[in-house]
């Protein structure tokens, strides 16, 4: 019987001890599956799996010693897939817990010694402090430093995130705690200092060791935009002090909240005899296990504030201390010449080297473990095309996956496929004749039923590209013609050139909707925005204008954008560009480069005034700026969908992929010749790349690049809160769950999270105008989105249906969801692989076709039944 059940602790006893550390364990934790990881000052990681009739042995791979000094924090991510560890020598280090490969290193400021580091619940962040009180947040999405805060003093012991990732809490040696909002942390579009929402001094005698915030959250049950966390600290004293944080989130205005936060005191947890070393919250946050100088370690029960037993078995100092998943477990590691022992304590007394901790599935009566494989992360040239051109290749454009089209200097169009095998084959109608000069510019349409293509000729063609025949010409310009972009629903498209003038025209009928002039030399590139609202040229003047598309009217005009003219433009097609910003309007990521040799990518924000979106008050400001090239940079293209990924390319020879969120190249390709253009496949698999010597290139992306690009969108930098969800959010959340045939309502009612949050489930649903049935489910629809908000999962005493529990973390699912693979797994748990860089089926070993999941909505149903009725009994 466990603790939870009743049983005061008399059944405790030590179930293993586990020697290896040859100097003190300063830290310990335990992964969703039981297994365990130690760190020590020996520099050492040591891995300890739980084997059915042996207990914990320790894994072959195992220590891990890529650390040069003592290793003082190790924590396993959320879900069980990645694992940090931190060390005096400046660096955390992020691993995959499955394969025990390094995935990134993070070294702290100036290199200063790190104590202690913190994943956050949604598993995207990663927290570093140390010595010079600087604390260090990580995007493990994208793998960089977000932001730095120099706001502690003293050595920064105590991280801990409360457990909807919504508020960080920072504790020092100097006795002072710090609440900061996450959001605030990791917006990167403004330049100013973030600033906590409060601070407490004197929080601990003699300053904090460990705080640890439980997983619990209460409910103001008058004003639901209230929550309550529960937060223990240790210090130099013998004291544990219990403390609770009050949250108050105040509407500003539309998706855009402002916290209030307070910290009071509440209790002290008296029994230790020295320094508390280490506290920690059980899963369910009704015990709280702590470490002292004083040789024991104690476990308390949090809603009584009395110490439910005291396990004594270390001869030194107990520095960390742990509980499993389950709460069954706890570990311990110590300090001494004499000791180095992590000791695992058994709470219920019944628990044996013979016990079945957790219960691996099977599939066809085969027992299946998490298995591990790397994919192809080499860039490779598939072909290079260089018999067929006979001119420069000036313009490259993919449609799908496969259909490529180019023009060049030749006059031609030219159209290829890719086959099954990655052979490039040009097709039977091409090339398409007509251009009596060099080609600057072809494209296809959204839907690919269109291939328009530009020439010094004057001339802009619009192409079948099944039949190569002229569907339409643009009427002839005197001067060339260097751009032409369809409008993405293909009811326009914009042409550019020499005259200084861009026009807009109506595809069916090449009726001229509109001359945008103001423009002082030859505009080189245009784009228009995925939402099809504005229209930006660029010219050699240096300058881009911004236009609205209905209404042809410049709204913004940026002077001096690239020193000696801009050569391309490219807007992202992501209507969300620029992850971790939450803001009452509409933001853009356009990317811009020139003759100054770099890259910029500039956000471009609508204001939203009495809810319609103010497109008079546009605000533009330079979000990065991408720096590497040699030479001129003359084209620049955002990858599909997501816009993870850029490539630019310039007279230097060079194309360059870069992250568009961390603003760092990722790879550079070399050429023969200045490298005039580049398109992405619609996949992100394939990279056209044309040159000035007649030469196409076809690179084969990273099947790393291209997963990463295509989960990007699944894997938020945090998870919003219910209450900054927009009437787009909810439209989204109704997508996954199958109810989008009432998106017109939301829409209609402009439904938004703080109505969500704050209305009841009937004012809801009676706002939408929904008919009874779809009443019903909406209702239960609604319960079950706020429930998960605030439920923590608690341990099953009981068997469960095998279909029930996630194959990675071996835990019953709340939003199941099935992969490329067939098989379904824990939503967050599936995107935690992925982000341990594992794009292989943790079932079959086999690298998957597709990153894609979806909600397994009936398996979710069975599940909540299962749920509802297990609550009923007790």
């Amino acid at each position: 019987m466990s603790l939870l059940n009743g049983v005061i602790g008399r059944n405790a006893s030590v179930l293993k001890n586990l020697k290896g550390h040859t100097s003190d364990v300063n830290c310990c934790d335990f992964a969703p599956n039981f297994t365990l990881v130690t760190g020590s000052s020996d520099k050492t990681i040591r891995i300890w799996d739980w084997i059915n009739g042996s207990g914990y042995v320790e894994r072959q791979q195992s220590p891990l010693r890529a650390h040069k000094y003592q290793v003082t924090c190790v924590r396993v991510s959320p879900q069980g897939s990645m694992m940090s560890s931190a060390s005096v020598d400046g660096n955390a280090l992020l691993w995959n817990l499955h394969s025990l490969t390094k995935l990134y290193t993070m070294t702290q400021v100036n290199g200063d010694p790190i104590r202690v580091c913190s994943f956050s619940p949604d598993s995207s962040l990663l927290v570093t402090a140390g010595d010079n009180g600087a604390v260090c947040i990580w995007d493990l999405v994208h793998k960089i430093l977000i932001r730095t805060l120099f706001e502690h003093e003293g050595t920064t012991q105590g991280l801990s995130f409360t457990p909807d990732s919504q508020f960080l809490i920072t504790a020092c040696s100097l006795e002072v705690v710090k609440v900061w909002h996450v959001q605030d942390l990791i917006d990167t579009t403004t330049e100013n200092s973030c600033c906590p929402l409060m601070r407490l001094d004197n929080i601990h005698d003699m300053g904090v060791f460990s705080i640890d915030i439980s997983k619990h959250i209460d409910l103001d049950e008058h004003n639901p935009l209230i929550r309550f966390y529960h937060m223990a600290c240790g210090g130099c004293n013998n004291e544990i002090k219990l403390w609770k944080i009050t949250a108050r989130a105040l509407i500003k205005n539309k998706n855009l909240t402002q916290n209030e936060t307070a910290i009071d005191f509440c209790s002290v947890l008296d029994g230790h005899t020295s320094s508390v070393t280490c506290v920690r919250y059980s899963n369910s946050g009704e015990l709280l296990a702590s470490s002292s100088l004083d040789k024991s370690v104690k476990v308390w029960d949090t809603k009584r504030n009395v110490c439910l037993v005291t396990l004594y078995g270390h001869h030194r100092y107990v520095n960390c201390v742990g509980f499993s998943k389950d709460s069954n477990l706890i570990v311990s590691g110590s300090t001494g010449s004499n000791d180095k022992l992590v000791i695992v304590w058994d709470l219920t007394g019944t628990i044996t080297e013979d016990t079945e901790l957790f219960v691996p599935l099977a599939i066809n009566g085969n027992e299946t473990q998490l298995v591990e494989n790397s994919v192809n992360n080499e860039y490779v040239l598939l072909e290079k095309i260089d018999d067929i051109f006979e001119g420069g290749v000036n313009s490259c454009c993919f449609h799908g996956k496969d259909l490529l089209a180019t023009g060049s200097g030749d006059k031609y169009v030219r159209l290829f496929k890719t086959n099954e095998n990655n052979n490039i084959e040009e097709l039977t109608n091409s090339p398409f004749e007509g251009h009596t000069y060099a080609i600057n510019h072809v494209e296809f349409s959204k839907d690919g039923s269109k291939l328009a293509s530009s020439s010094l000729d004057g001339c802009t063609f619009i192409w079948n590209p099944l039949t190569g025949e002229k569907f339409l010409s643009v009427p002839k310009n005197n001067l060339s013609i260097k751009v032409c972009r369809f409008s993405p629903s293909g009811q326009f498209i914009v042409t550019g050139g020499d005259d200084e003038k861009a026009v807009i025209w109506d595809v069916e009928s090449m009726e001229k909707i509109s001359v945008l002039e103001g423009h002082l030399d030859t505009i080189t590139s245009a784009c228009i925005s995925p939402d099809n609202k504005i229209l930006v040229t660029v010219s050699c003047n240096a300058d881009y204008r911004v236009w609205l598309l209905d209404s042809s009217k410049c709204i913004y005009v940026k002077e001096d954008a690239h020193d000696g003219g801009i050569q391309s433009c490219d807007f992202s097609e992501n209507l969300e560009p620029i992850p971790n910003v939450i803001s009452n309007g509409q933001s853009y990521l356009l990317a811009t480069c020139g003759n100054d040799s770099m890259v910029k990518l500039w956000r471009l924000t609508i204001e939203q005034r009495n809810k319609e979106l103010n497109y008079e008050g546009l605000e533009v400001k330079q979000w990065r700026l991408l720096q590497g090239h040699g030479g001129n940079v003359i084209s620049v293209r955002l990858s599909p969908l997501v816009g993870e990924v850029a490539c630019s390319t310039a007279t230097d020879r060079q194309a360059r992929l870069w992250s568009v969120y961390g603003g760092h190249c990722l790879h550079v390709l070399d050429h023969n010749s200045i490298v005039t253009c580049c398109s992405f496949s619609s996949d992100c698999s394939l990279l056209a790349i044309g040159c000035l010597d007649r030469t196409l290139w076809i690179w084969k992306l990273p099947q790393q690049l291209v997963f990463q690009t295509a989960i990007a969108n699944k894997l938020k930098s945090r998870t919003k809160g219910i209450v900054e969800w927009s009437t787009t959010d909810v439209i989204k959340w109704l997508d996954e769950i199958k109810m989008s045939k009432i998106a017109v309502n939301v829409s209609n009612a402009r439904l938004d999270g703080e109505k969500l949050f704050t209305l009841s489930e009937s004012e809801v649903c009676s706002g939408l105008d929904l008919d009874d049935k779809t009443t019903e489910i909406m209702i239960r629809e609604l319960k079950w989105l706020k429930r998960i908000q605030v439920q923590i999962q608690k341990p099953f005493n009981q068997d469960l249906p095998h279909e029930f529990l996630c194959p990675i973390t071996h835990e019953i699912m709340r939003e199941p969801v099935t992969c490329s693979d067939g098989f379904t797994y824990e939503r967050n748990a599936i995107a935690e692989w992925f982000m341990s860089g594992k794009f292989t089926s943790p079932m079959t070993n086999e690298v998957l076709g597709s990153t894609e999941f979806f909600a397994n909505l009936e398996l979710r149903d069975e599940i909540r039944k299962f749920l509802e009725s297990f609550e009923e009994e007790e």
